[in-house]
């Protein structure tokens, strides 16, 4: 994995468990945007599953052909149960999209969905965060339910607005 892009992964991660302004902006980005004031991320109970590992990276499913899922976020609405997942994947170049073009983002997260080791989410989406010139210039980025730029994050996460410089 291109370190540039595990450490945007990491800060996005961070971002996303302590900010409530940033998750309640991301979550508005997807199907789920009606949920974001009752969802809550639950950290603490991917974190126990998830072991020594960081609570967030590379989720595998055995039954999916061990392929992971680079960031997992699952949200639970308390007061419904309903789970539901977002399985997101940054990129900066086209290079890191190969596993797209199979498809493989939406068949690992129906293959995960109401399993146990998996917190038995009940719905997903796949998101993808890649520069805006990826996304609009390359196909394979439509393999993704959600397609978010860097450049917009960046007004939450600044170094999202480098992505040129963070791959060097």
């Amino acid at each position: 994995m291109d370190k540039a892009a595990s450490e945007l992964d990491e800060i996005f991660a961070s971002k996303l468990a302590e900010s409530h302004e940033f998750r309640s902006w991301f979550l508005s980005r997807t199907k789920f945007a009606r949920l974001w004031p009752l969802a809550r991320l639950l950290q603490a109970e991917q974190q126990e599953a998830q072991g020594e590992d960081p609570w967030w990276r590379n989720w595998r499913s055995e039954s999916a052909g061990r392929i992971a899922t680079k960031m997992l976020y699952i949200f639970e609405v308390e007061q419904t149960k309903l789970r539901f997942a977002l399985h997101v994947e940054s990129v900066i170049s086209g290079d890191e999209l190969v596993a797209s073009e199979k498809g493989s983002y939406r068949t690992l997260a129906q293959a995960m969905m109401n399993q146990e080791c998996f917190l038995n989410y009940m719905d997903y989406e796949t998101v993808l965060l890649a520069p805006q010139a990826l996304i609009i210039g390359d196909a394979r980025t439509l393999n993704f339910d959600r397609r978010i730029p860097f450049e917009t994050i960046a007004g939450f996460v600044p170094q999202f607005g480098q992505p040129q410089r963070a791959a060097a």
